[in-house]
């Protein structure tokens, strides 16, 4: 279904990827995981055509295409000055979303300008906003980064169930919440990705560590 090789990846001298895959067969919740410095932003904005590289991404056999993507990066950008309202209308015109869902993941104040909020409410606007349409692959980087408790609650409840019909890609610190809800974690070390099942979980941080 979707699957990423990645011969080579750089920043200058700096090899970031060099023969790197992943294969992904089923709909679920995937994680992502890595010290930082190893790739898991730069594997997202390949992703996303963010970033030139040498290989392939393809999905159902053809060609990735950003439009099937929704993205939220670790702090992820939002015009200040529009309230929550305008900026869930100029994103649905940004993504030419004909989506008319109403009904928000998380409860924001829609008339008070974005620049007032505190960075949880700002996340929780910015993820109210990607939410409004549906797309087959989901890629949040750090989402948990900034929620109270009770919202990455409502946050991973909402996954699971979106995870039903879609790819859903999670890079986090948080390796509890992986574990307790990824079908497989890749873990992103010297160029490369490994890729652990759910009975192998257990040796993730001795590979990340040792």
């Amino acid at each position: 279904m979707l699957d990423i090789s990645i011969s080579k990846k750089e920043f200058g001298s700096k090899i970031i990827f060099e023969n790197t895959t992943i294969t992904i067969q089923e709909n679920g919740i995937y994680g992502i995981v890595g010290k930082n410095g190893e790739g898991k932003t730069t594997l997202f904005k390949c992703m996303l055509s963010l970033t030139p590289f040498e290989g392939k991404i393809s999905f159902k056999s053809e060609l990735l295409k950003s439009q099937k993507i929704a993205w939220c990066p670790t702090e992820p950008a939002l015009y200040e000055e529009l309230t929550a309202a305008e900026f869930y209308d100029f994103y649905r015109e940004l993504t030419s979303s004909t989506s008319n869902n109403s009904k928000m993941l998380f409860d924001v104040t829609e008339n008070q300008l974005i620049k007032n909020f505190s960075t949880g409410m700002k996340k929780k606007a910015y993820l109210n906003a990607v939410f409004q349409n549906e797309y087959p692959i989901y890629i949040l980087d750090e989402p948990f980064n900034g929620l109270d408790l009770e919202s990455n609650y409502i946050l991973v409840q909402y996954l699971k169930e979106k995870s039903k019909s879609s790819i859903i890609l999670i890079s986090s610190h948080i390796l509890e919440i992986l574990y307790a809800n990824c079908e497989s974690i890749f873990v992103i070390k010297n160029k490369n990705i490994v890729n652990y099942q759910k009975d192998n979980f257990q040796k993730i941080e001795e590979k990340l560590f040792q």
